[in-house]
């Protein structure tokens, strides 16, 4: 069944209707996918059925340190995107979880030249409903990638670049399509780097080991979250080193993390079972502890949410 498109959008500081939030076909951002995103989960509790953002102050940093990557200038603060999501979310009066696109773009190069450096730039906001993986309950199988991660001396795989993910892209499906549900994708080293839109945990001897941010990963808000609270509430230890295929398959545990993967447990890999075949107790307890910290359960990890107030009135742009 299709989904029902949300009522509004956000573009270039306005709330739009839904079907107006679009670009023209030439910008380099559509034209070349030459843009900047973030990703961000917006969760409801049931305490007190509000709508409450994840790290979204830390996405929008992010979101400058891919801009700066990009020689990208925008019209627009950290302060004035935030508030844009706040607004966007509220004009769509959501009552189930949400998942927000804040996209930075180019515009037209000069001369609809599409290498040439434009100083034309927008953003554009979209806000959907984003229920949960049913594979974050049962785990999911994985293969290792035929394709090779980009590097830093081709494309800065640290940052979230529109362009970048071509190479998630034909990683997923040509997973999907030899009857797996993810891949790890291996880097230039032939170490694991990340799967498509999440990075890799394993779980061995209870430390947790992931790629270091030098091995074409990207820069993890939900891997960050989720090394303080192993590290800070179950006191685990955490190494940042290199991880060869091989020692994934003897992994105790392993899982991938990301806003939309949140912690998501891999059961086999290759078709070889990684440890018993179900999700780990290591990765529950993650679980666990990442699912109150996003819901604001957690009271030394309030600052990591901002709760969404009661619905003003919203001025739409056209109507």
């Amino acid at each position: 069944m299709t989904q029902a498109a949300p009522r509004y959008a956000w573009l270039n500081g306005k709330i739009v209707p839904w079907d107006d939030c679009v670009l023209h076909g030439r910008t380099q951002g559509a034209f070349w996918g030459a843009n900047v995103f973030e990703g961000i989960r917006a969760y409801r509790c049931s305490q007190d059925r509000q709508l409450h953002v994840f790290r979204l102050d830390d996405h929008l940093a992010r979101l400058g340190r891919s801009m700066k990557s990009v020689r990208m200038d925008i019209a627009y603060s950290v302060a004035e995107l935030h508030e844009a999501c706040l607004e966007l979310v509220r004009a769509n009066e959501f009552q189930e979880e949400v998942h927000l696109c804040v996209v930075a773009y180019f515009g037209m190069g000069r001369n609809f030249d599409p290498l040439s450096h434009t100083g034309e730039t927008g953003v554009h906001i979209t806000a959907v409903p984003m229920p949960r993986s049913e594979g974050y309950r049962t785990g999911v199988a994985a293969c290792v990638s035929s394709w090779r991660r980009i590097s830093d001396d081709t494309m800065p795989p640290r940052i979230k670049a529109g362009a970048n993910y071509q190479n998630s892209r034909l990683a997923h499906q040509e997973a999907v399509r030899n009857g797996f549900d993810t891949t790890l994708i291996l880097n230039q080293w032939g170490r694991i780097a990340e799967a498509p839109g999440a990075n890799v945990i394993m779980v061995r001897d209870r430390k947790l080991v992931t790629p270091p941010g030098t091995s074409g990963v990207l820069e993890g808000i939900t891997l960050d979250s989720v090394l303080r609270l192993a590290q800070d509430e179950v006191g685990l230890t955490i190494e940042k080193r290199d991880i060869d295929r091989t020692e994934a398959y003897v992994a105790d545990e392993l899982f991938l993390c990301g806003t939309l993967a949140e912690i998501l447990p891999v059961v086999t890999l290759d078709r070889l079972v990684i440890g018993t075949g179900v999700p780990g107790p290591i990765t529950r307890h993650l679980q666990h502890l990442y699912e109150r910290a996003v819901r604001a359960a957690g009271v030394d990890y309030r600052d990591w949410v901002t709760t969404i107030s009661v619905r003003p009135q919203i001025a739409v742009a056209g109507t």
